[in-house]
């Protein structure tokens, strides 16, 4: 389920999320070139929470973070990428689609694309159970085909 608006700024505080009380405390906002240490991977964002839920997207399902083309960095979603970052967003390539690019917030194991593509939803480690609703705007993430974009 999406959490967030059109309007939404992405300029959001640990304070400004209450919603999880027990986890408010864990939010963190991480600015290039600095990534956050609680990950194996370099991940940035507003306000990301230990399993990678943002300002943005706070269900119990948003729980994968995205490697982006332009800058080799993961976040938990594109408006986290466009409110830290300092350059325009790029989607993962196609053709190095056989390298990493999706993190389990749960776990923090690593898919390539193909991989979270054929997950079902759930992370092939762990199971944590991923947002169905991603599948919609796939091609933000990944450069995608027509015929991927929303693989059901």
């Amino acid at each position: 389920m999406e959490n967030r608006s059109d309007e939404d700024t992405g300029d959001a505080t640990a304070a400004d999320h209450t919603s999880d009380g027990d986890r408010t405390a864990d939010r963190r906002t991480t600015e290039p070139p600095a990534a956050d240490p609680r990950f194996s991977v370099p991940l940035r964002g507003v306000a990301v929470d230990p399993e990678t839920r943002c300002a943005h997207w706070e269900d119990p399902v948003d729980v994968v973070a995205l490697r982006f083309g332009c800058c080799e960095a993961f976040y938990p979603c594109d408006r986290c990428h466009d409110a830290v970052a300092d350059h325009p967003a790029e989607p993962w390539p196609r053709d190095r689609f056989s390298e990493p690019a999706v993190l389990c917030g749960v776990c923090g194991e690593t898919m390539t694309p193909p991989e979270y593509f054929a997950c079902e939803d759930f992370c092939p480690d762990c199971g944590a159970a991923f947002n169905p609703g991603c599948r919609a705007h796939r091609d933000r993430y990944f450069e995608v085909g027509i015929d991927e974009s929303n693989r059901e």
